[in-house]
């Protein structure tokens, strides 16, 4: 199946109402990436923001828990689990010495709605107390709460879930969800980090165990074939593939989120949960829900979902935005068509873009800079993909930086990166737009989209965006004839395990003075 296009006043939405809604998303400093709106199983407005585009996977962080929830769905409808099964049960070889009443009682179910009983979050001190094993540290952290009597949002709670799927069907999250989702649904090139990427030690116990609670990367159109298959209460193409028994429990209110452990501020995150996925503040509707925006929102009354995937810090907004300016203004029937409104719209998406940075030339810098070779210190090991990688990109290549050589064409920077894997020489050039544009090119783990400017005469500011992450990697040059600076930033808040920079600055000296 593929989406049929349509013009949102034939499903009821008017054209202007989506156009204020981007116009206001961009005015409030929401970078939004991609948005994909369907309503009655019709595309009324779909966009990409430049640089990013329809055929890049995009990491989606805490979305991917919902894809995790329907996998328990699916082993429970084949009865490979029930939801009743106690963790106790589950990890008996992982067990701390004593075995709390609460810890006793925990059970799937607990880690679906978020309430297994834990008050906080493990840690990686946690981690590294029990010798890197996370499994071990998450039963051993304290389960203050009875089960099922107090949300605390828990991801590593939904990572345990991928591992039970796999104790109990023998298969990883992905490889479990492919013939009886992916495949027909049509959704292809499905990617998932796994525990060893990011959250623990490449070698570590239950290292290689897939990040259910964060780790899936995947295009805007795949991810509106998913929630459109949960809108639709597991049918596709008018076949049943999931039991509707699931959709009355996993997609309705199951615990309260305002409690004395998670009070949130933001109204959208006072609704209560589901099964891995979140109420909203307009009533009878839920969402998946991924860190810095990344959103699958379903009006099961108005027969309509919107995808969004983005960049954004104020994510309260970035759902009222939607809300206030689409989804409550949909009408019932068709609406009359409007020529001149749904044309300003096609040209607003036309011309969504994130704009490189504007650049004043500096001729005799580059004459100096230009035809220079850097050789890196490089303790830590990393290439320069893991360095300037952020929210987004996870693992460790088997590349490690040597050196850096500049050179300049038109109206680009062109950066020579020398790596080696302790046998051969890899080389690769990293192309940096100097007129306001990205340039793109694919390293060795996937495409960039690159864009610099002079801010001195002795250093430049290059923003760095890995198609698969979130915000750019602002990168700080500096250099003279004997040595060279290279420090890292995001765009976006660094925070939590998942998006924090492990190295943040790399130094070199000329070769070639």
């Amino acid at each position: 199946m593929y989406f049929e296009t349509a013009t949102p006043e034939s499903v009821g939405i008017r054209s202007a109402d989506i156009r204020t809604f981007l116009e206001e998303s961009f005015k409030a400093g929401i970078q939004l990436h991609s948005f994909m709106l369907v309503r009655h199983g019709k595309v009324a407005a779909q966009g990409w923001v430049r640089p990013y585009s329809a055929d890049a996977r995009h990491i989606i962080y805490s979305f991917s828990k919902t894809f995790t929830a329907t996998a328990i769905g699916f082993a429970m409808q084949e009865g490979i689990l029930t939801l009743d099964e106690k963790l106790v049960d589950l990890f008996p070889e992982e067990l701390p010495d004593t075995i709390s009443e609460n810890l006793a009682l925990a059970d799937i179910e607990s880690l679906l709605t978020m309430s297994c009983g834990h008050e906080t979050e493990i840690t990686k001190s946690d981690i590294q107390a029990n010798d890197g094993n996370w499994v071990k540290a998450f039963l051993a952290h304290e389960f203050v709460f009875r089960p099922h009597t107090m949300f605390q949002y828990n991801t590593f709670g939904t990572d345990l879930l991928s591992l039970i799927l796999e104790k109990k069907s023998g298969q990883k999250l992905t490889q479990f969800l492919t013939p009886r989702l992916f495949d027909p649904l049509g959704i292809k090139d499905v990617y998932c980090s796994t525990m060893g990427d990011r959250a623990v030690a490449p070698d570590a116990p239950y290292s290689q165990v897939e990040g259910g609670g964060w780790g899936y990367h995947m295009r805007t159109e795949d991810l509106a074939r998913f929630i459109w298959f949960l809108e639709q209460r597991g049918v596709w193409e008018g076949k049943r593939l999931l039991n509707e028994d699931w959709f009355d429990r996993a997609f309705t209110r199951q615990i309260e989120t305002m409690n004395g452990v998670y009070d949130a501020s933001r109204p959208n995150w006072q609704k209560g949960y589901c099964y891995q996925c979140w109420c909203n503040t307009i009533p009878g509707t839920w969402r998946a829900d991924g860190l810095y925006g990344q959103f699958g929102y379903v009006l099961p009354k108005q027969d309509a979902i919107m995808i969004m995937t983005a960049a954004s810090v104020d994510t309260e907004g970035q759902l009222s935005l939607f809300a206030e300016n689409i989804a409550k203004r949909m009408a019932e029937e068709p609406l009359p068509e409007d020529p001149a409104e749904y044309e300003a719209l096609q040209e607003t998406i036309r011309g969504l873009r994130i704009p490189g940075l504007w650049n004043i030339r500096q001729i005799w810098s580059e004459q100096v800079l230009g035809g220079k070779t850097y050789c890196i210190d490089n303790p830590y090991g990393i290439s320069f993909e893991e360095f300037i990688g952020g929210e987004g990109h996870f693992g460790h290549d088997s590349l490690v930086l040597r050196n850096l050589s500049f050179s300049f064409d038109q109206n680009q920077l062109l950066i020579r990166l020398s790596e080696t894997d302790g046998e051969k020489e890899s080389v690769q050039i990293l192309p940096v737009g100097l007129d306001g544009e990205y340039r793109e090119c694919t390293l060795s783990d996937g495409t960039y989209y690159s864009s610099g400017k002079w801010v001195w005469s002795d250093e430049m500011e290059l923003e760095v965006r890995f198609q698969e992450a979130l915000g750019a990697a602002m990168i700080r040059l500096t250099f003279d004839d004997a040595n060279l600076k290279l420090s890292v930033r995001s765009q976006i808040p660094e925070e939590l395990d998942l998006t924090v920079r492990e190295v943040r600055m790399l130094c070199g000296t000329c070769q070639n003075q």
